[in-house]
C-alpha cells in the first residue's frame, strides 16, 4: 500500500528524554541552545530550572514561587529568551502557575509581537500555552460541564503535572480583571489566527496555537505539558468548559472560510492542514452537529473519494463512476435499491480480478484516504465524532466491500477499529461482520488483534451477530468438535493463540486484547460455553490468570454481567477456595478477591475470611494484603466471627439504601476509632 510515507505507522518519538544531557553537551561547545542566543550565566539559571522540573517538585507551592522567581529574570527580555530553545521549555514548564501580573505582562509584550511570535518555532510554544492558561483562568471551575464528585475523586489516581496544573488555575481565585484579560487573550489570539489563515495554515509552528485556539473556543481542553505524555495520549483526561456562545461563532468562522479555498480537496494528505481538519471536527463535534455532518460529508465527497494519483487507472475510473452514483442517489432516493445491487455487482467483479494477485498487489480500487497516513488518522478522528448518519455514510462509501482487506493492513486496520467501536447502526455491523468473519483466524495470526476485540466490542454494544461471533472465535482458535478440545477455549482465547500451541505454553501471559474480548463474550446474552470453559479449568490456573494485570478484570466481567446466574458465580468463588491469600498478596489479585466478596453469599464470605485470618502473618506482610484486611476488618473476625458477620450484614444494608444528606454526629463519625 502506498502512502506518503511508509506502511507502517511512525512511532511518536519520546520528547524530552535526552533534551536536557543533549542541551548540557552542546553548552561544553559554546552552544547554548538553539535560537537567540544567551549568556553561559543564564543558561546554567534555566537548566538547572528545567532539571528541578523534571525531578520533579514537592508541592505547588514550590512551583509557583520557582515560576514567578524564573519570570521575574525575564523582565523586559521576554521575547528574547522565549525565542531560545532552553528558556522556551523552561517557561512553558512553569508557566501555568505563575501569577497575574507576570501572566498579563506576557500578554501585551506578545500582543506587540504576535506575528513573529506565531512562527518561532520556540516562542510558539510558549504562545500555545499561554493560550492554554489564558482559557482555564477566564472561565474558572463552575464552567466545567461535569464538575467532580467525590466518590470521582477517590476513584482518580494520583495526578499528574497536567492535572496538577489545569487545578490550579481553576481553583485558584482570580480578580474579575485578571479573567477578562484572560478571556481578550483568548479572543484576540483566534482572531488573529482567523484572520491570518492564509499565511499560517501549512505553517508548522503556527498550526499547533491555532488547533489549541480552535478547541478552546468550544471550552475542549487538551493539556500541553513539557516533559510529559503527547496531547494524544492526554485526550482520555479531555475535559469539557461551557464558553460564550459568541465565541462559538468565532470557532464556526474556520470551517467556512477553508471550505472554500481551492486547495481544501488536499488538507487531509499534508500533516499540517490534516491535523488542523481533526481539530475542527473535533471542535464542532462539541458545539454544533449538523454542522460537522456538513463539513464530514464535504470532506467525504471532496477528498476521501478522490482516486488515488499514483493507483491503476482502470480503478481511478470505477472510483469515478462509483462517486458518480453516490452522488445521484442523493437526488433519487427510490433509486437506492437498484445502485446497491450496481455497487454490490462491482465488488465482486473486483474481487473476481484481484482474486488471482498477490496479496500485495491488491489494492481492490481504494479511495486515496487509505493511502496516506495523515488522512487515515483524520479519518478516524472524522469516524470517532460523526454522528449516525454521517457514520453510515462514511462505512457505505469508504468501508464496504473493503472492510477486511483494510483490517489486515497495518496502516488503516485502526481506522477499522474505529469504525467498529463507533458504529450505530445495527445493518452496517451485520455487514461489516460479514465481511470480517472469514477473516477472524488470519487477524490473529497477523496480530491485529485489536480489530477482533473491536468486533466482539460492537456485537456486545449493538446485541447482534453475538452467537456467530462465539463460533467464529472457536473455529479461529481451533477448539471445535471435540469435547476436550472445547474446554481449552478460555485459555486459547485469553492468549489468542490456537489449541495446538497453548498445549505447549505453560505460561501465565494473558493477551490484553485476549482479556478484552473475554469480557465482552461474559456480557453476551448467552456466555455459557465460554462460562463452563471457566469453571472447568483448575483452580490454581484460574488464580494464576487473576493475578494478572489484563486477567484481573476478567473477574468484574463474570460477577457484573446479567447473563450469568448466581450458580455459576456462586461456583467460581468456591473454586477459588484456597488460593484467597495468593490473590490477596498481589496487586491485581487483590482486586479480583474484593469482586469475588462482594458478590458472595455470607456462607461464603465466612469462609473467605476464615482462609485470610487463617494466615494471616502472610495475608497482612504484603501492602496490598493488609489493604484488604483492614477493608473487611478482620481482627474483628478473629475477635468474634459472628459479631463481624452482623456488622457486615448491617453495612449491605445501608450501601443499598439511598444516600441522605443527614448530618452525622462526631460520635458516629468516629465509631470505629472509638470501638
Amino acid at each position: 500500500m502506498q502512502s506518503g510515507n511508509s506502511g507502517k505507522r511512525k512511532k511518536p518519538k519520546k520528547k524530552g528524554s535526552r533534551f536536557l544531557q543533549n542541551a548540557k553537551g552542546f553548552a561544553k561547545q559554546g552552544i547554548f541552545g538553539r535560537g537567540t542566543h544567551i549568556d553561559d550565566e543564564q543558561f546554567s539559571y534555566f537548566i538547572n530550572i528545567l532539571d528541578a522540573m523534571k525531578a520533579g517538585l514537592s508541592d505547588v507551592e514550590e512551583r509557583v514561587n520557582m515560576a514567578n522567581n524564573v519570570f521575574d529574570q525575564t523582565n523586559e527580555q521576554e521575547i528574547r529568551l522565549a525565542s531560545n530553545q532552553i528558556v522556551s521549555k523552561a517557561l512553558e514548564s512553569l508557566i501555568g502557575f505563575v501569577d497575574a501580573s507576570h501572566l498579563e505582562r506576557y500578554f501585551t509584550k506578545f500582543g506587540e509581537n504576535l506575528r513573529p511570535m506565531c512562527s518561532d518555532r520556540f516562542a510558539s510554544h510558549v504562545l500555545q500555552k499561554m493560550l492554554e492558561i489564558a482559557f482555564l483562568r477566564a472561565l474558572g471551575k463552575d464552567a466545567a460541564q461535569k464538575p467532580e464528585t467525590e466518590s470521582d475523586a477517590a476513584k482518580r489516581p494520583k495526578p499528574d503535572a497536567a492535572q496538577i496544573e489545569e487545578q490550579y488555575n481553576l481553583e485558584i481565585e482570580f480578580s474579575d480583571e485578571h479573567r477578562e484579560q484572560c478571556r481578550q487573550f483568548v479572543v484576540r489570539i483566534s482572531k488573529f489566527m482567523l484572520n491570518n489563515l492564509e499565511d499560517f495554515v501549512w505553517d508548522s509552528c503556527a498550526t499547533h496555537i491555532m488547533r489549541t485556539a480552535l478547541l478552546c473556543l468550544v471550552g475542549v481542553h487538551v493539556p500541553k505539558i513539557a516533559f510529559e505524555k503527547s496531547g494524544v495520549d492526554l485526550a482520555k483526561y479531555r475535559k469539557l468548559y461551557t464558553v460564550p456562545e459568541e465565541w462559538h461563532e468565532v470557532m464556526k468562522e474556520f470551517p467556512q472560510r477553508l471550505e472554500m479555498w481551492p486547495q481544501f480537496p488536499d488538507f487531509p494528505y499534508e500533516d499540517q492542514t490534516s491535523a488542523l481538519l481533526g481539530a475542527i471536527c473535533i471542535a464542532l463535534g462539541a458545539v454544533d452537529k449538523s454542522m460537522l455532518k456538513h463539513f464530514g460529508k464535504k470532506i467525504l465527497m471532496e477528498s476521501f473519494l478522490k482516486p488515488n494519483d499514483e493507483a491503476n487507472p482502470d480503478d481511478n475510473d470505477e472510483l469515478k463512476e462509483t462517486k458518480n452514483e453516490i452522488e445521484a442517489d442523493k437526488d433519487n432516493e427510490e433509486e437506492d435499491e437498484d445502485d446497491e445491487k450496481k455497487s454490490a455487482t462491482k465488488t465482486k467483479d473486483t474481487d473476481a480480478k484481484t482474486e488471482s494477485q498477490t496479496e500485495s498487489e491488491v489494492e481492490v480500487g481504494l479511495p486515496k484516504v487509505f493511502h496516506y497516513q495523515s488522512s487515515i488518522i483524520l479519518l478516524e478522528t472524522l469516524l470517532n465524532v460523526a454522528g449516525a448518519k454521517l457514520l453510515t455514510q462514511l462505512f457505505a462509501m469508504l468501508f464496504s466491500g473493503h472492510i477486511a482487506h483494510l483490517a489486515l493492513q497495518r496502516q488503516t486496520n485502526f481506522a477499522v477499529q474505529r469504525l467498529l467501536n463507533n458504529i450505530h447502526e445495527a445493518s452496517d455491523l451485520e455487514s461489516a461482520f460479514n465481511e470480517l468473519q472469514p477473516h477472524t483466524e488470519k487477524l490473529l495470526q497477523s496480530g491485529l488483534t485489536g480489530v477482533v476485540s473491536a468486533l466482539s466490542g460492537a456485537c456486545l454494544r449493538m446485541g447482534v451477530k453475538q452467537a456467530q461471533m462465539i463460533a467464529a472465535l472457536q473455529s479461529a482458535l481451533h477448539v471445535t468438535g471435540d469435547k476436550e478440545k472445547s474446554k481449552m477455549f478460555f485459555t486459547c482465547l485469553i492468549k489468542l493463540k490456537p489449541y495446538e500451541v497453548v498445549l505447549d505454553d505453560q505460561s501465565s501471559f494473558v493477551h490484553l486484547h485476549g482479556s478484552l474480548i473475554a469480557q465482552h463474550l461474559l456480557k453476551f446474552n448467552k456466555p455459557i460455553f465460554l462460562v463452563n470453559s471457566i469453571l472447568e479449568l483448575p483452580a490454581a490456573q484460574l488464580a494464576q490468570v487473576f493475578n494478572t494485570p489484563n486477567g484481573s478484570h476478567i473477574v468484574d466481567a463474570f460477577m457484573q454481567s446479567t447473563y450469568i446466574g448466581e450458580k455459576s458465580r456462586e461456583r467460581l468463588i468456591r473454586q477459588l477456595e484456597g488460593f484467597y491469600v495468593d490473590l490477596a498478596i498481589t496487586r491485581h489479585g487483590s482486586r479480583a478477591l474484593e469482586q469475588c466478596f462482594k458478590a458472595a453469599q455470607e456462607a461464603q464470605k465466612l469462609r473467605i475470611a476464615k482462609e485470610l485470618t487463617t494466615k494471616a502473618n502472610m495475608t497482612k506482610g504484603s501492602p496490598f494484603g493488609q489493604l484488604i484486611y483492614n477493608k473487611y476488618r478482620l481482627d474483628t473476625y478473629k475477635l468474634s466471627p459472628t459479631q463481624w458477620q452482623a456488622s457486615l450484614s448491617q453495612k449491605v444494608v445501608e450501601e443499598q439504601k439511598p444516600e441522605k444528606t443527614k448530618k452525622r454526629t462526631a460520635s458516629e463519625l468516629f465509631k470505629d476509632i472509638i470501638n
